[in-house]
C-alpha cells in the first residue's frame, strides 16, 4: 500500500465518521425544532379556539401553517380518541377539533413530516455537494502528490542503481524545499561514495604493491643471505667429510658453526618482520617498550622522550598487533625520513580508551607529499580497530611565541569502552 493510499484511507475514514456524527446531530436538531414549531403552532390555534374565533377563520389561519394539517371529520369523538372506519388518533391532546354541528367536526392535527422531508432534502443536497467537493479534492490531491513525489520515485530508483555501483544523473529541481534537501544529500552521498571507492581502489593497488615488495624483500633476504650461507655450509660440510687434516676440519667446523648462528639470526629477523613474536611472550606494554628501546639503540644521536602507561588496559591479541604495527611504522618513518634530533613518544591506555602520539622535530611534511604505503597502512590499521588516525605537522613555538610548523605529529585514538557502559557495569 502506497503512502498516498494510506493517507487517503485515513482522511476518508475521518470524514465518514465526522459526517455520520454531524448527520445525527443535524437530524436530532431538525426534529427538535420542528417539534417545537409544531407545538407552538398548535398552541396558537388552541388560543384562537379558546377566544371563540369563527371556524372558517381558524381553518384559514391553520391551513397557512406548514406544521398543521386541517380536515373535516364526520363521526363521534370519544374521550380516548377519534374513531372512524379508516383511521384512529389515539391521543386526544395531539389534535384540536372544532365542532361545527352534530357529528361534524373540523380537525387540526400536527403535520411535521412534510417540513421534515423538506429539511432532509435540503440536507441531502448539501451533503451531496460536500461529498462531490471532497471527492474532487482527493483526486486533485492525488494528482498533486503524485507530481510532487515524482522526485522521490526517481530517488528510489537511483538508490537501487547506486546499490549496484552505478552513479545516476542529476535530478530535476523540485519546488519543495525538503525534497531538494534530500536530493542534495543523496548527490553528496554519491560523490562521497565515489571518492571512497577511488580511495579503496588506490589502497588495493598500494596493498598489492606492498605485497610484491614484501615478497621481493623475502626472496632477496633468502637468496642473498640464507642461500649464500647454506651454500657455504655445504662446501664446508664437503670438506669435513673428505678432508683428513685436523686444522682444516677444525676451521671448517668453526665456519659451519658461525654460519649456522648467522642463519638463525637471519630467520629470527625475518620472522619478526613477518609477525611480532614478542607479543606472544610478553604484554603490549613490554613489547612497545622493547620496540622503542631498540630504536633508541639504533639511533643514539636522537634525543628520546618516552612515556608508556597502559595501566588498566585490557589486552586483545588482534587489536594489540595493529597497535604494535602502527607504532612500529610511525617510528620507522621517523628514523628513515624525518632527520629529527628529538622524538616524543606518548602512549596512554586504560579500560576506556587508548591514545598514541609520536611527534618529532624533523623536516616535516612537504606540501606536495603524496601519501605513501606506510601512511595508508597506519590509517588502515586504525580503521580495523575502530580508531582514528591523524598525520599532521607538529607545532612548536618560536622565540617570539608564534607557532611554527616543524616535524610531524602522528596520533591514534581508540575508544575501548564507553563511560556510560562502564558506569552501568559498576552499578550492576
Amino acid at each position: 500500500m502506497s503512502g498516498f493510499t494510506k493517507v487517503s484511507s485515513a482522511i476518508v475514514a475521518v470524514f465518514i465518521s465526522c459526517f455520520l456524527i454531524f448527520s445525527c446531530l443535524v437530524y436530532f436538531q431538525i426534529t427538535q425544532n420542528i417539534e417545537e414549531e409544531t407545538t407552538s403552532a398548535l398552541s396558537q390555534v388552541q388560543k384562537m379556539v379558546t377566544l371563540n374565533l369563527p371556524a372558517d377563520a381558524v381553518k384559514t389561519i391553520a391551513e397557512q401553517s406548514p406544521h398543521l394539517s386541517v380536515r373535516y371529520f364526520t363521526g363521534r369523538i370519544s374521550s380516548d380518541g377519534i374513531v372512524t372506519n379508516t383511521m384512529a388518533v389515539d391521543n386526544a391532546n395531539s389534535f384540536i377539533h372544532i365542532p361545527l354541528y352534530e357529528n361534524y367536526h373540523l380537525i387540526i392535527t400536527p403535520h411535521a413530516s412534510a417540513e421534515l422531508r423538506q429539511n432532509l432534502d435540503f440536507f441531502y443536497l448539501v451533503a451531496a455537494l460536500f461529498l462531490a467537493t471532497f471527492v474532487l479534492l482527493l483526486l486533485t490531491l492525488r494528482v498533486a502528490v503524485k507530481q510532487r513525489l515524482e522526485p522521490l520515485n526517481q530517488l528510489s530508483k537511483a538508490l537501487k542503481v547506486l546499490k549496484e555501483g552505478t552513479l545516476t544523473q542529476q535530478f530535476a529541481h523540485s519546488d519543495i524545499h525538503e525534497l531538494n534537501q534530500v536530493i542534495n544529500e543523496f548527490q553528496n552521498l554519491q560523490v562521497a561514495l565515489n571518492h571512497k571507492e577511488q580511495q579503496l581502489v588506490k589502497i588495493d593497488k598500494q596493498l598489492a604493491l606492498l605485497q610484491e615488495q614484501e615478497r621481493s624483500y623475502l626472496a632477496q633476504e633468502l637468496h642473498d643471505n640464507v642461500g649464500q650461507l647454506l651454500t657455504t655450509i655445504k662446501a664446508h660440510a664437503y670438506i669435513l667429510v673428505n678432508s683428513h687434516e685436523q686444522s682444516v676440519l677444525q676451521l671448517s667446523a668453526k665456519k659451519v658453526q658461525e654460519m649456522s648462528h648467522q642463519i638463525s639470526n637471519s630467520i629470527r629477523i625475518l620472522t619478526a618482520h613477518l609477525h611480532p613474536l614478542v607479543l606472544d611472550k610478553v604484554s603490549l606494554h613490554a613489547s612497545l617498550e622493547k620496540l622503542v628501546y631498540e630504536q633508541e639503540l639504533a639511533m643514539p644521536a636522537i634525543q628520546w622522550d618516552v612515556s608508556i602507561n597502559l595501566k588498566g588496559y585490557k589486552e586483545d591479541r588482534e587489536r594489540d598487533i595493529h597497535i604494535y604495527r602502527f607504532v612500529q611504522e610511525a617510528l620507522n618513518n621517523v628514523v628513515k625520513h624525518a632527520s629529527a634530533t628529538m622524538v616524543n613518544v606518548d602512549i596512554v591506555g586504560n579500560e576506556q580508551k587508548l591514545s598514541v602520539e609520536i611527534s618529532d622535530n624533523g623536516c616535516g611534511l612537504n606540501k606536495h607529499v603524496v601519501e605513501n604505503i606506510g601512511m595508508s597502512s597506519m590509517r588502515s590499521r586504525a580503521r580495523c580497530i575502530g580508531g582514528t588516525c591523524s598525520i599532521l605537522p607538529a607545532q612548536e613555538k618560536s622565540f617570539n611565541g608564534a607557532p611554527i610548523n616543524r616535524g610531524v605529529r602522528v596520533t591514534l585514538n581508540v575508544t575501548l569502552l564507553a563511560p556510560s557502559t562502564q558506569l552501568d557495569a559498576i552499578v550492576a
